[in-house]
């Protein structure tokens, strides 16, 4: 086992590779295939020095589209409540 979760005390961390969102200016990026340390109990995830200091390149560099590996089409909602005029008839 990898060690204790520091946030809800739990022995149950598990090597896992995920997916992060960033935001660059207006522009969301996905970054996947993060390794990370992710708990069962709470889902925190922890990454190693050597990650953090990959993402943070990332970052720098701006997440140059022609880097990209894919595109995903992400849909948007709005907690705004509903104004009367913009209701439906």
């Amino acid at each position: 086992m990898p060690g204790q979760c520091t946030e809800c005390g739990a022995f149950a961390l598990q090597a896992q590779t995920v997916r992060s969102a960033f935001w660059q200016d207006e522009r969301l990026v996905v970054i996947d295939g993060i390794p990370a340390l992710v708990c069962e109990a709470c889902q925190e995830r922890f990454y190693d020095d050597e990650t953090v200091m990959l993402l943070d390149l990332k970052r720098g560099e701006g997440f140059r589209p022609e880097d990209a590996v894919a595109e995903m089409l992400v849909p948007v909602f709005t907690l705004r409540p509903r104004t009367a005029a913009s209701e439906p008839d």
